[in-house]
């Protein structure tokens, strides 16, 4: 990992931010690492009682073997690495404030940011305006395989209520090429506020495999993707 504390004048805060829905729990190794004081991001919002996909994020700049193992061991998806001059407080309030964003559909989704395989390959697909107002007071999110640069981190933080942050849409075409678990979650949440006939016509799983199923085959000339998925699927619920 590169020692940016070599390359600003402020010392630099490293902190983990650990997701809730990976199998391998990192957050155990935290504290088998001598780790303590772990804090739920969603705490103080509609979603403080969701704690088998809780998102935390604990400052972890005194723990260099558990950055080692986040080198070395863990597995990609565990959680990221923050970088940033400013105090746990503020790094915890910019990330709540990202708990969903809205898509340029008009809709808001969940953000995935503890998961490096969306959040930094997004950052990445920003350009820079774009990834100084995502990555707020963070001078760098880092993964075992992948990394993002801010060249302008806020110097401070005013926890904004989300969600206030619009994913480009640009930037999620190129995401969709990369990553289509968004395009997915957004048509499944679309088809259960708006089509509930046809999304409880079928089992939670068979409707995730079926939108997913659809998901990868769509092609732009086939019209809207969530038309395509709902016509396809109306042939099957009413034929």
């Amino acid at each position: 990992m590169r020692d940016l504390a070599q390359e600003t004048e402020a010392p630099l805060h490293w902190y983990a931010i650990f997701n809730g829905t990976c199998d391998d729990k990192a957050l155990a190794d935290f504290y088998r690492f001598g780790g303590n004081d772990a804090k739920p991001l969603w705490s103080g919002t509609p979603y403080a009682e969701w704690h088998e996909v809780m998102p935390y994020i604990a400052d972890v700049s005194h723990l260099p073997d558990f950055i080692t193992w986040t080198e070395q061991e863990a597995n990609e998806d565990w959680g990221i690495l923050v970088a940033s001059t400013l105090h746990l407080p503020d790094i915890f309030q910019h990330f709540r404030s990202l708990t969903l964003v809205w898509m340029p559909s008009g809709n808001h989704a969940f953000f995935r940011f503890y998961d490096p395989r969306f959040s930094i390959v997004l950052a990445n697909f920003c350009d820079e305006e774009q990834r100084t107002q995502v990555m707020g007071p963070c001078e760098q999110w880092v993964s075992k395989q992948r990394t993002v640069t801010n060249s302008t981190p806020a110097s401070s933080v005013v926890e904004k209520p989300f969600p206030w942050w619009e994913v480009p849409e640009a930037v999620v075409k190129k995401l969709s090429e990369e990553d289509k678990s968004v395009l997915i979650a957004n048509s499944i949440k679309w088809l259960r506020e708006n089509h509930a006939d046809i999304y409880f016509y079928f089992h939670e799983r068979t409707i995730e495999a079926k939108v997913k199923h659809l998901v990868e085959r769509y092609k732009e000339e086939f019209g809207t993707l969530n038309s395509y998925i709902k016509n396809a699927l109306d042939k099957e619920v009413y034929r």
